[in-house]
């Protein structure tokens, strides 16, 4: 239940819980929360760099998720909320570990 004040050329104000994944979308990155998604002319180092990694992870070089948000997962994709989100191969172990804790 945290606000957090993304500082870029603007400042963006998301509640944490709220915002289920990130994405990259060339030079701008899209915030999909459980509202509307905003985007935002940023890039995905810059919210790695912000957000708490024992709730947020890169789990693609094109996402980064919520951990409290994911509903399932395989080898492949997540899932949140319905939508499939891709895994990279390289980050499955992290995932799993992220989610046991």
């Amino acid at each position: 239940q945290y606000e957090y004040e993304f500082n870029f050329s603007i400042s963006v104000f998301v509640m944490l819980n709220e915002l289920k994944y990130i994405t990259a979308l060339g030079d701008y990155v899209k915030l999909v929360t459980v509202h509307d998604p905003i985007i935002v002319l940023a890039t995905m180092k810059s919210f790695v760099a912000q957000l708490p990694p024992e709730r947020f992870m890169r789990i693609h070089k094109s996402y980064i998720i919520n951990i409290d948000k994911v509903d399932k997962y395989n080898s492949r994709n997540i899932e949140i909320d319905g939508e499939k989100i891709p895994l990279s191969r390289h980050k499955k172990t992290d995932l799993i570990e992220a989610l046991s804790a």
